[in-house]
């Protein structure tokens, strides 16, 4: 390819008495050389934040769709009676016990996408349509089952009269005013059952983690049997100070723009924190269970073949489960703080 000389070769010719329209110089630059093509080691794909949908309200398996579980009055264990037995002949007195059932009803989700044999007859690597579709198929259900987990663990209308709505100066983003050690002690003692997870927003473990009165409690002091100081407050370290298992922190989000509009991201979890009673493995016979999860279908992929479409046709990947987000303790199992942060 020809180019004119630079500015000044074009003065050195000049004092040499030479006319540079009269010179032209041959080069190659790396654009003639290259034919862009797409890279076979790098595919860029932005994942979402780990999910904690299936850690604070776990699945249990069920072999129909709906169906009735027993429920024990919330009482029962607490109720206290007469015990004595006054004069030899006395007969004890019977208990008081109430049951009840209560039921579930599964829905059934799912999502599709189609892949021409097109599409992957002409895909570079490392493109895997059929892989890569299953994958963002599978994403978007899981991504709708956390932000349905979400609204039941932080709706304030499935905690009874144990919930309290955060304010002003009682915010835990208030620095001096707030005391969310002693928010969440009080929490705690408020549950029949003692909760033994805590469930935050990610702008709520943001303030909560550096706030002065949690800071004090864990860092201010010498290693002891609890371990070593750690150098900042983390998930774990609060779980101790407060006689947890864990605590969950929501970090997912997810796009709330309208399809078409500039894309806006949001945070799945909102800005509560949750002290509920979360027990893995129900007990056939009793659980304290702040809610489960009733699958009666896992997640499932099909890829179903559809010779009509275009040239040759493709398939189909659908993606189903099907399952209901149930309060099963409910207030009596767990307490919920909203507006944590302003």
């Amino acid at each position: 390819m020809d180019t004119t000389l630079s500015e000044m070769q074009a003065d050195l010719l000049a004092a040499k008495g030479i006319d540079p329209s009269d010179v032209r110089v041959k080069s190659m630059s790396a654009s003639s050389v290259h034919i862009d093509r797409a890279l076979t080691n790098l595919s860029v794909l932005i994942s979402n934040r780990e999910m904690i949908a299936d850690a604070a309200m776990p699945v249990v398996k069920v072999a129909k769709p709906s169906d009735k579980y027993f429920k024990w009055d919330a009482d029962s264990l607490f109720e206290e009676q007469t015990t004595a037995l006054v004069g030899p002949e006395a007969t004890p007195d019977r208990i008081r016990a109430k049951i009840s059932t209560d039921n579930y009803s599964c829905a059934d989700y799912g999502l599709m996408d189609f892949v021409s044999a097109r599409e992957e007859a002409a895909a570079d690597a490392p493109l895997q349509p059929r892989a890569m579709s299953a994958r963002l198929v599978a994403n978007r259900l899981l991504l709708a089952k956390e932000r349905r987990v979400a609204a039941v663990v932080f709706g304030s209308s499935n905690y009874g009269s144990n919930t309290s709505a955060l304010a002003g100066a009682n915010q835990w983003d208030q620095a001096g005013t707030s005391d969310p050690v002693q928010n969440i002690d009080d929490a705690i003692e408020a549950c029949a059952v003692r909760p033994n997870t805590m469930v935050l927003g990610i702008q709520v473990w943001l303030k909560l983690r550096n706030h002065p009165k949690l800071m004090q409690l864990i860092l201010s002091r010498a290693g002891t049997t609890n371990g070593q100081v750690p150098l900042r407050v983390e998930a774990q370290t609060i779980a101790d100070a407060f006689g947890l298992d864990r605590v969950l922190i929501g970090r997912g989000k997810y796009v709330s723009s309208r399809d078409g509009a500039t894309s806006a991201q949001s945070y799945i979890w909102g800005k509560s924190c949750a002290l509920i009673r979360v027990a893995e493995m129900p007990d056939m016979r009793e659980t304290d269970s702040f809610g489960y999860q009733f699958q009666f279908q896992p997640f499932q992929t099909q890829v179903i073949e559809d010779r009509l479409r275009g040239l040759a046709g493709g398939v189909f990947i659908k993606t189903t489960h099907s399952v209901a987000e149930k309060v099963v303790a409910g207030s009596s199992g767990g307490y919920l703080y909203t507006s944590c942060v302003a």
